[in-house]
């Protein structure tokens, strides 16, 4: 059976990956598939720069809302949804391009891993009381000491991904992010064709800075009370990402929204900085597009069916 041909979008945040998507979506019959680990969350809409309501009318986009923000997911389970939704459209006839900018995601899906099913509840549950007591980041101390590749990946405010990889580690004996190397079998039956987006890193700064001053325009601010009042709190899986972990300050009295909005600018291009390390190290076969505001039409010819 011939390959089933899937495009890829890969690049740091506010690249502009998401109108290189639409354009190529809009110009070649594409449906989107989501490779976000923020995007799966309901009520998370402007702190995640989710495709608008109107952009999802237009286009049909996959994995994009179909959590609570208190429900935790796994690269592993994003590449089991992924290969579905991918055979399925291609079964009813359709075309299907990859967008995003979670690279384990990605990695998970196009090399296959071994699943770390099988969790110890009570172990889990005995870390998550020290957790209480303590502090999640007495958990992250603990993990730097067992992992510290997995520490330097999970936010100290992480808590299920600290429980985690915890977990992985006590019961299987060995870190989680050796286990994460160990590959499984590639999907013999598609063949991924990513491009990785990248722009000058000034001017990626600049699009950051003003993307996140943009979202408070928007109602970033209403967005995390809203949420609040939903009973999501920084323990849940959705809300300990960057753009709404820091309004928890705010929220505190700790510090003023003009100093939430600096942090989410600040961590926002230090979690950029991250995703363009690993694409470089981790992503090999990839065609690596280096664009500016006036350029990127070029990208049309990579994305053709």
């Amino acid at each position: 059976m011939e390959k089933i041909k899937i495009p890829v979008i890969l690049g740091p945040t506010a690249a502009g990956k998401t109108d290189f998507a639409m354009r190529a979506a809009g110009a070649f019959g594409y449906e989107v598939l989501s490779c976000d680990s923020r995007q799966i969350y309901r009520h998370m809409n402007i702190g995640t720069a989710k495709p608008s309501v109107e952009e999802r009318a237009r286009i049909r986009h996959w994995l994009v809302d179909i959590l609570d923000p208190s429900e935790p997911y796994s690269a592993f389970t994003f590449a089991g949804d992924a290969l579905r939704v991918i055979r399925e459209l291609r079964d009813s006839g359709k075309k299907v391009l990859i967008c995003g900018g979670t690279g384990l995601y990605y990695h998970i899906l196009a090399n296959g891993a071994a699943p770390l099913d099988g969790a110890d509840l009570e172990l889990r549950g005995e870390l998550q009381d020290e957790a209480r007591e303590f502090g999640s980041a007495r958990l992250h101390e603990r993990l730097k000491a067992a992992d510290p590749a997995a520490a330097s990946r999970i936010h100290p405010n992480d808590l299920q991904r600290l429980l985690r990889a915890l977990d992985v580690f006590y019961r299987k004996g060995q870190p989680l992010s050796l286990l994460q190397e160990d590959a499984g079998n590639p999907p013999g039956d598609i063949e991924f064709r990513t491009v990785i987006v990248s722009r000058p890193r000034e001017i990626l700064y600049d699009r950051i800075n003003s993307r996140v001053d943009a979202m408070f325009e928007q109602g970033l601010l209403d967005e995390f009370f809203a949420l609040r009042r939903m009973g999501y709190g920084a323990d849940s899986p959705g809300m300990v990402c960057v753009g709404y972990r820091e309004l928890f300050g705010v929220e505190r009295g700790e510090i003023d929204v003009g100093q939430a909005a600096e942090l989410i600018k600040r961590n926002t291009r230090r979690y950029a900085k991250r995703q363009m390390t690993w694409f470089r190290n981790k992503i090999q076969d990839a065609l690596r597009v280096d664009v500016s505001d006036e350029h990127g039409d070029f990208l049309d010819g990579c994305l053709t069916p």
